[in-house]
């Protein structure tokens, strides 16, 4: 990987997530410390090489801005839904769950917030910032690796970017399944699927 060209991505690396603490919609505490902990080894592989890191986070005004999406607003009702919640997940003046889990920051990163739906590209400055940095792979990390991860991968895979998804890095909180078949997904039609070590060892090469 060539660092003038790539870049980390992490999607949805938040407090809202993966600190049990606070999260509004979390991934199992077991599965989120190892995210953490992987996605910790990732960033820091990836500065220490020269490598930019872009953090997208997850951000609404208020609940309606969440609730106007009819699948979310039907899940809102759904009692045992892991996105029963979802009308309290990252809303402003609960600013906490927004906040990239602390070990993952550094303030030479790129921070782009808010992000409304599944895609990082929808309306953020994403595009503009690979455009300007004439980035031409993306290695991801994130959550969910069902939902916004996975669209993360259509979207760049449509703008014709390489796509590399960091396994160790990336988890669901719709359980290990929808993990998998994720991970399947993207493998087999939007980019390939690497384990944390392939990914650092391409980094040092």
């Amino acid at each position: 990987m060539d660092p003038e060209t790539t870049a980390v991505l992490t999607v949805d690396l938040h407090r809202g997530h993966l600190d049990p603490e606070i999260a509004t919609l979390p991934v199992p505490a077991d599965r989120a410390e190892e995210i953490v902990d992987a996605s910790e080894r990732l960033v820091t592989a990836a500065r220490a090489n020269d490598f930019p890191v872009i953090h997208v986070t997850t951000a609404y005004r208020d609940a309606s801005e969440i609730t106007s999406n009819p699948k979310w607003n039907e899940t809102e009702v759904s009692d045992g839904d892991s996105r029963e919640a979802i009308s309290e997940h990252n809303v402003y003046g609960n600013t906490e769950g927004m906040e990239i889990m602390p070990a993952l920051a550094a303030d030479e990163d790129t921070f782009l917030q808010p992000k409304k739906r599944y895609s990082p590209f929808l309306e953020t400055d994403l595009p503009f910032v690979l455009r300007v940095n004439d980035i031409e792979t993306l290695v991801v990390a994130g959550v969910n690796t069902n939902t916004c991860v996975q669209c993360t991968c259509f979207e760049a895979t449509n703008r014709d970017y390489e796509v590399v998804v960091v396994e160790d890095c990336v988890g669901s909180m719709d359980g290990e399944e929808f993990h998998q078949l994720g991970l399947k997904n993207i493998d087999q039609a939007l980019g390939t699927v690497e384990s944390l070590d392939q990914v650092t060892e391409s980094f040092e090469n």
